[in-house]
């Protein structure tokens, strides 16, 4: 048993030491060093579940930064500048590249303290120790699944050579599916999901003029894709797809350039070297590209605008590489349906626990009356539902709901029935001490005589008063004593008639029957609380549920938005270059993005509820109904 819990304790500090440093206000802050994400065995993409770990602990939304390009070009440089940190991802001034498979080092963004970036470092392309296309082209696609930023790291300028490391982009279609029965239209949309594209061009030695007059790289970017006039060719014809898949897939793009940091000579230091040593406009650009990443809005969101936090990345990594590793092709509708359905599920555990734990410790109260209870699990109900949508997604997760609310009112039910059980019982218990002379004297007929209802009175209000005392805190107290005055009215009624003493009015009107409608309308009253209650706590929810709906409704709408703009600016350009083949496949791209977009505009509410809308309507009829 010693040696077990030593491996545990050793087990558990290993992987503390990779997590996070220290933590301010609850948020994590970084991770020590970088781990490796995804490695290469037997043919087959692996996960590595310390990695897993680490990111299941991430619950605020990430900025997930990938960058690819070819071996030995410096893109674990690049990844370090990002992460603020000169040594991190594996670098190395040799002709053997380091890095295999994909690496992930999660940090902090001090500009926006509620979000995590998360650096993926990529093996690089066309290495010659690997000889795997297939390989590159499977991590390649996952990179662009995975990234909300999708950097390409090139040297010197951009050519047809820098192009052509980029070939994989041109069998997406063939690597990357949308639906589970794709279309023709099945890579149209690409761009509602896909990454930003970025060009960094290393160790620039040219002049970023065209024609004779300067321009930025994002204008350089733009007119190295722009396409070739004929495409008679074969070569021609490969030139222009790859551009074109550039163009038509990729939301956005931007381009940035660094020129040589120092002499040749000293570029194996340059992971080594100060800021001092190195070139100002190096310097300079460096800083721009870390500031454009480290203050960009691109956080990281699934098909239908949902964010990714680290639980979730989780998911939607495992679901694509299980997907890659059978042979299949991954399925972006088909992941992120599975990740719904995961963090739906994990969403109700977590939400049902509390409700659970909650009225556990209520009902272990030993003044707990039916207003407590109720008061309780009306404010437990809201929280555990609260829960539920924090942790949930938007997409479907009707049938959860409407099972947590059946659960919950299931347990509230059940406890509610348990403890009017237990409290009738003690009433009964109390009521019987106190009744038990006054029901003797009934039964033998004292008080069968003049002035004997009197007596019975002053003998009933004594113990009543005696009951009520001892059941202040019971919640069944008035509802065990009507019922036995109730029982008991004949008998009370015959000792009325049979005093002399009393008027006809008094026999007519007595204080009993004044007391038995007194708490009659107390017992009314306090229905109509309960009643009242749970029709605000069933509105409440379908407020929660709603205002879930418009926000992913919202998300939803934003993504279709912006791949609208997108195309439609593509298919202006394709326009003004005379590309009139590619601007009518770029219109037909719009047309149906735009059928997309007025399809989510136009969702309703009850479309999203279904079944649970009118399921939660019924509660509220029934209640109104009782």
């Amino acid at each position: 048993m010693q040696s077990i819990r030593v491996r545990a304790v050793s087990i558990f500090a290993k992987i503390s030491s990779y997590i996070w440093a220290g933590q301010s206000d609850g948020n994590q802050q970084k991770m020590e060093k970088p781990l490796q994400l995804v490695y290469n065995k037997d043919g087959k993409l692996h996960l590595n579940p310390e990695a897993l770990k680490v990111l299941q602990s991430i619950e605020d939304p990430m900025v997930v930064v990938s960058v690819v390009g070819a071996a030995r070009t410096g893109k674990s440089y690049l990844m370090n500048c990002l992460a603020g940190n000169k040594k991190g991802f594996s670098v190395d001034s040799t002709v053997q590249a380091h890095t295999k498979g994909i690496w992930m080092w999660c940090r902090s963004l001090p500009q926006r303290p509620n979000e995590v970036l998360l650096l993926l470092d990529t093996e690089g392309l066309g290495d010659p120790e690997k000889g795997d296309s297939h390989n590159d082209h499977s991590i390649y696609s996952l990179a662009i699944l995975l990234s909300s930023i999708f950097i390409y790291n090139g040297k010197s300028q951009i050519d047809q050579q820098a192009l052509q490391d980029l070939h994989f982009v041109t069998e997406l279609s063939k690597r990357i599916q949308m639906k589970s029965q794709p279309d023709g239209s099945d890579s149209w949309d690409f761009v509602r999901f896909f990454p930003e594209f970025i060009w960094v061009i290393r160790d620039l030695t040219l002049d970023l003029n065209i024609d004779g007059k300067p321009v930025t790289p994002n204008e350089y970017l733009e007119h190295s894709l722009k396409l070739k006039n004929s495409e008679l060719s074969e070569q021609d014809k490969k030139y222009n797809e790859l551009r074109r898949c550039i163009r038509n897939n990729f939301p956005s793009r931007s381009g940035f350039a660094f020129p040589i940091p120092i002499n040749w000579k000293y570029l194996s230091q340059l992971q080594e070297l100060e800021d001092e040593d190195l070139d100002e406009d190096f310097i300079g650009n460096r800083k721009k590209l870390v500031k454009y990443i480290h203050t960009h809005t691109k956080v990281k969101r699934v098909l239908g605008g949902q964010l990714v936090t680290g639980r979730r990345f989780v998911e939607l990594t495992k679901a694509y590489v299980e997907m890659m590793a059978d042979g299949n092709v991954p399925c972006v509708e088909g992941s992120v349906a599975k990740l719904v359905e995961v963090e739906s599920q994990a969403a109700f555990d977590e939400a049902l626990k509390f409700y659970e734990d909650e009225m556990k410790k209520i009902s272990e109260s030993d003044d707990l009356t039916m207003n407590k209870l109720m008061e309780y699990h009306n404010m437990k109900s809201r929280e555990a539902f609260n829960i539920f949508h924090k942790k949930s997604m938007n997409n479907n997760s009707g049938k959860y709901i409407q099972q947590l609310e059946e659960t919950i009112s299931s347990i509230y039910n059940s406890l509610m029935a348990k403890i009017k059980k237990m409290s009738q019982e003690e009433c009964e218990t109390h009521l019987q001490k106190v009744m038990s002379s006054i029901k003797a004297n009934l039964t033998s007929g004292h008080y069968q005589r003049p002035g004997g209802f009197q007596e019975l009175k002053k003998d009933l209000d004594k113990a009543i008063k005696e009951y009520e005392e001892k059941t202040k805190n019971e919640m069944e107290g008035w509802a065990v004593l009507t019922h036995f005055l109730a029982e008991e009215k004949h008998k009370l009624d015959h000792v009325k008639e049979m005093d002399s003493k009393l008027t006809e009015e008094e026999k007519r009107v007595s204080d009993l029957e004044k007391k038995l409608s007194q708490m009659k309308q107390e017992m009314e009253k306090k229905e109509q609380e309960r009643k009242a209650a749970e029709e605000r706590r069933a509105k409440e929810i379908i407020e929660q549920i709603k205002k879930k709906f418009e926000e992913g409704k919202k998300y939803s709408v934003d993504e279709l938005k912006e791949a609208m703009e997108h195309m439609r600016s593509e298919m202006e350009k394709y326009e003004v270059e005379g590309r009139k083949e590619d601007a009518r496949r770029a219109q037909q791209m719009y047309e149906h993005l735009k059928k997309l977009y007025e399809k989510a505009r136009n969702w309703s509410f009850s479309d999203y509820m279904g079944v649970l809308y009118d399921y939660l309507k019924e509660i509220l009829k029934k209640i109104s109904a009782l």
